[in-house]
């Protein structure tokens, strides 16, 4: 209970109530306390001090209230001019003292609009840039059902300093395809050794295979402009990425040029599995790589709960959508996957996307 309860109350109430106020709060600090009297009334534990000690010293006659202030203000805003301040906030509450005496043509001061606005609990609290972020997750959870939307995205894995000596010894991958679900939080991994439009292809048809059979209704995939996804390309007839999506019966979008945070589901997990995954896990060959990368995915999915979406595991959102299937576990089980190792869909492999020298991975001879 906050410090301003007990002001409040004194400024609601009348002065005939004052001192039973005060005498409440007097028996109530003879029985238990300073110290829990304030937390219970919401006041400061001097205040609460100075009433047992004019109680003591003087009894009742202590607790009746000595202001000299009026009890009649002449120009004190009218109860029903309040009334109407009240609901002319609550109608446009994005407007503040100034803009509502300017636009409704109110009479009383700005400063009397503010404390009527303030003693009213209308005030705007300050939203923190996380309170908005939990917004958007809201709007995201009622807009959308479980694996209704997926966002693609490729990590670079070549500039981790744990897994880098290990991708030297072991030629580990080297790149990380991510398709996150929006709604649950349901991770997707693949692995390769090249940025390609053939990869990145291969990746969303793979995943969509598990996923456009079962849902009802029309999956969107959500990427950025990137080489990789088609999107340099002028002719919707030469998008071989999403001619890839649409064979599946899904639907294919693209961020806003420059908006990267539009992709911000999918790249939120590239900073959590790096902390909790590549700089903790030790790998001995490239087969343990991949059985540890899809234990993690197992545990992202089924064990780890997300508090950002009110600490429910990705698996148990998207049951919860689709109840009484089981889509959700059909989905989750689809295993991390190498996409070299996957059936060639495509008769001419891609020309990979240059990103460092080539020359800087090659491993020296032993």
């Amino acid at each position: 209970m906050g410090l301003q309860v007990y002001t409040n109350w004194m400024k609601t109430a009348g002065k005939d109530k004052f001192f039973t106020v005060r005498k409440l709060v007097v028996q109530e600090a003879l029985e238990r306390g300073i110290k829990p009297t304030a937390r219970r009334f919401g006041m400061s534990r001097n205040t609460v001090r100075l009433w047992l000690k004019r109680f003591k010293t003087e009894g009742n006659d202590g607790l009746i209230d000595r202001r000299a202030g009026p009890n009649h203000i002449p120009h004190k805003t009218s109860q029903e001019l309040e009334e109407q301040i009240v609901e002319i906030r609550k109608t446009v509450p994005c407007y503040g003292a100034y803009r509502l005496k300017h636009f409704f043509r109110l009479t009383p001061s700005v400063g009397a609009i503010q404390r009527i606005i303030h003693d009213r609990g209308l005030a705007r609290k300050v939203r923190r840039r996380y309170q908005k972020k939990n917004d958007l997750r809201e709007v995201k959870a009622r807009s959308y059902k479980a694996f209704e939307k997926l966002q693609m995205d490729i990590k670079y894995l070549t500039d981790i300093p744990p897994y880098w000596e290990q991708m030297q010894r072991f030629r580990l991958p080297r790149f990380q395809y991510t398709v996150r679900d929006v709604k649950s939080g349901m991770l997707f991994l693949g692995f390769a050794d090249e940025i390609s439009e053939i990869n990145a292809r291969t990746m969303v048809q793979y995943i969509l295979s598990k996923i456009t059979p079962y849902f009802p209704g029309t999956v969107i995939v959500q990427t950025d402009n990137g080489i990789e996804f088609s999107g340099t390309t002028k002719n919707i007839e030469n998008n071989h990425f999403g001619s890839a999506v649409r064979e599946q019966g899904a639907r294919h979008v693209y961020i806003a040029p420059g908006c990267c945070n539009m992709n911000g589901d999918v790249e939120s997990i590239h900073a959590t599995i790096e902390e909790e995954f590549y700089n903790l896990t030790p790998f001995c060959s490239k087969g343990d790589f991949f059985r540890k990368a899809e234990s993690y995915r197992q545990f992202y999915n089924l064990e780890r709960p997300n508090y950002s979406k009110g600490g429910k595991t990705p698996w148990l959102i998207a049951q919860t959508d689709h109840p009484g299937t089981d889509l959700a576990s059909t989905v989750q089980f689809t295993h991390v996957v190498e996409l070299k190792s996957l059936p060639e869909p495509y008769p001419q492999r891609g020309q990979p996307i240059p990103v460092l020298p080539e020359l800087f991975f090659l491993i020296p001879p032993v």
